[in-house]
């Protein structure tokens, strides 16, 4: 298969270039599945075929960039199955609960690219079964509310959610996620260009222009956001995919 191409006007790594580095240093690929230099095999064909890392998931879940405390030490019932899922996420904001290696796929972000088919629209079913990981969540809703709520707004359980961040303080950005994840995406933008700067707010604000189809404001955000978030959180290689989605497609 020929391998598609983008041009790059910019500095910015390729889209090819960061997934490779991605999978490399975020999962449990094989070194042969992450091999740079040419090939005839596609970026989303390479994705496909690797396994994202629990463990490595769940720190970012827990980066102390989002929520300021540091991950559980025991691993949530069925992460690994969570974290395992096939199905790929595109536009999936910076927020306690989520992991950037659920953006799996990127011929749609790599191609036409069309927003509004990629974002979030707040009718899609809860994910079935997942028993074992509800039953933490319950349990653990009290101790750590926005880890909770992350979860249960990725499992789809998005009314759990909303209760888990009522009256729960330093919840703005949770809650701007799950208006995001609702389809509410004009509410989600301005909630977030309402809060203080951060790391995550400004990857939010970014991401959110990006796939509202506000290409160029999305950069010098994202570019912010890449600055900020350490090069050792699967959050910065999303925002730098991100930021080249921005120049490519800008």
């Amino acid at each position: 298969m020929t391998r598609s191409t983008a041009s790059n006007s910019s500095n910015q790594p390729t889209i090819e270039a960061l997934m490779m580095r991605f999978l490399a240093s975020r999962s449990d690929a094989g070194s042969s599945a992450v091999e740079s230099g040419e090939s005839e095999v596609e970026p989303h064909e390479v994705a496909a075929g690797f396994r994202v890392d629990p463990r490595a998931a769940w720190h970012d879940a827990n980066y102390t960039g989002v929520n300021g405390s540091p991950p559980a030490a025991q691993l949530p019932t069925e992460w690994a199955l969570l974290v395992g899922q096939p199905s790929s996420a595109f536009a999936l904001p910076m927020a306690a609960g989520h992991f950037p290696q659920r953006v799996k796929d990127l011929q749609p972000l790599l191609t036409k690219f069309n927003p509004a088919e990629l974002r979030p629209t707040g009718t899609q079913g809860a994910l079935p079964a997942f028993a074992g990981m509800r039953t933490w969540i319950a349990k653990n809703g009290k101790t750590s509310p926005l880890v909770a709520a992350g979860l249960a707004r990725t499992l789809g359980d998005f009314d759990t959610a909303a209760k888990l961040l009522d009256g729960t303080t330093g919840a703005e950005n949770e809650k701007a996620a799950l208006l995001w994840q609702r389809g509410k995406c004009a509410e989600a933008l301005a909630a977030w260009d309402a809060m203080p700067e951060s790391a995550a707010v400004q990857f939010n604000r970014g991401m959110a222009r990006l796939f509202l189809g506000q290409i160029a404001d999305a950069r010098p955000l994202l570019q912010k956001a890449v600055d900020a978030i350490p090069e050792t959180s699967g959050w910065h290689t999303l925002a730098r995919l991100y930021l080249a989605v921005a120049e490519i497609h800008g």
